[in-house]
């Protein structure tokens, strides 16, 4: 390729040069059409609609002076200029401690504030709301994914991409789901089958959505049959990732149910499909030791730990969830005790350590420590009289 060609997709979001250029000068409005801007250019109309709908190349002169006629730096037309925010970003997104998605608000409230065009606005608020959503804000979540569903719509409609819509009608099945507004979600998974009724992936997330739905409905079979339905449409893409969280679906559903062997083998299974995706990995392996903690397979349980005790660290929350249960593994509650005390993790993590250092200290029948640690999960938790609030009282 020459290099007096500019570069065909931006450096973030890949999208299109021409489509980057034609939705910030539509932005922009009117002194921006595209008669007004070829005058100015010193072209032909025609070659400037060319340019915009990828259909003629752009080179590196003519971007300098599409540039210059919209008053933006070309770095920020390619966006190279949050190239390394985008990146950091990305990897905050990946372990989320904390301290990591503090970093990842200001981060993201920067790219939403300097967004421009349609791709870069839908994309940064997609972003807002994966942050809101870790940091368990799932009402703004929601209402971020709503925002950028509009700019999703907008992006199908003129350019026929749907890459956007698929991430957002996603995220909103899941949100809508957590809020338990089920009448607005069945009508968003209508709209989903429709639409997608090719696309495997998009009918493997629509089946787990209804999967999550039966389940709060207290109907897990049902929630079971919807999660081995999401399971084969995941199976069509091919996609390990994709396969490893149907399996983790699944073994979910068999849990709840009780049945811990057939969740235990998913999990083992989802293990080996997931190994090059860590987050995705270190969720499947708490899982399958939770597992194996019902079945009392106590050997095992050690044996994983340990394995992924290096992987564990890098995700804090989880690594806590194994040392808790590694306690009673172990029949030591030292580690169980590290958790309960370490103010760097989560309350209701350290409140879940007192809970299992509560049933650790009775099978021992060692009642003082089970009164201390009672006490000390009262005092991670709401304080108010709960007997106050049961039914008949």
């Amino acid at each position: 390729m020459s290099t007096l060609l500019a570069p065909k997709y931006t450096e973030v979001d890949k999208i299109p040069l021409g489509q980057r250029i034609e939705e910030i000068k539509k932005e922009k409005g009117g002194y921006y059409s595209n008669v007004a801007m070829a005058g100015r250019l010193g072209i032909h109309t025609e070659t400037l609609r060319l340019m915009l709908k990828g259909k003629r190349e752009i080179y590196t002169f003519e971007l300098e002076k599409i540039a210059k006629d919209l008053k933006l730096p070309i770095d920020r037309i390619m966006q190279s200029d949050i190239r390394n925010q985008t990146d950091e970003l990305n990897e905050l997104l990946r372990k989320r401690t904390k301290e990591m998605l503090q970093r990842a608000w200001v981060i993201v409230n920067e790219l939403v504030a300097g967004a421009m065009g349609l791709s870069e606005k839908g994309n940064s608020l997609n972003s807002l709301a994966k942050v809101q959503y870790f940091q368990r804000s799932f009402d703004d979540a929601h209402t971020t994914w709503l925002k950028a569903l509009e700019y999703a719509k907008k992006l199908h409609e003129r350019y026929a991409k749907k890459h956007l819509l698929n991430i957002v009608t996603a995220n909103l099945m899941m949100t809508y789901s957590i809020r338990k507004e089920y009448s607005h979600l069945e009508e968003l998974l209508d709209v989903v089958e429709l639409a997608f009724a090719n696309d495997p992936l998009k009918m493997g997330m629509a089946e787990y959505t209804r999967m999550k739905i039966q389940e709060e409905r207290g109907d897990y079979e049902l929630a079971k049959q919807h999660a081995h339905r999401s399971f084969k449409y995941f199976e069509e893409t091919g996609s390990n990732e994709q396969i490893g969280n149907g399996l983790i679906n699944l073994a979910h559903c068999e849990y709840r149910l009780g049945n811990y062997r057939a969740s235990a083998n998913a999990l083992a299974e989802a293990i080996e499909f997931v190994k090059p995706f860590e987050n995705i990995l270190i969720l499947a392996v708490k899982e399958y030791v939770k597992s194996l903690m019902q079945l009392r397979d106590y050997p095992t349980v050690v044996k994983m730990v340990e394995a992924y005790h290096t992987l564990a660290l890098e995700y804090p929350d989880y690594w806590a969830k194994l040392q808790i249960m590694y306690t009673f593994a172990k029949d030591d509650p030292s580690y169980a005790e590290r958790i309960a005390c370490d103010l760097h993790l989560d309350v209701n993590i350290r409140y879940h350590a007192c809970k299992s250092l509560m049933e650790f200290y009775s099978e021992k029948r060692d009642f003082e420590s089970v009164v201390r640690y009672y006490e000390k999960s009262r005092l991670l938790m709401d304080k108010k009289r709960t007997f106050l609030n049961e039914e008949g009282f």
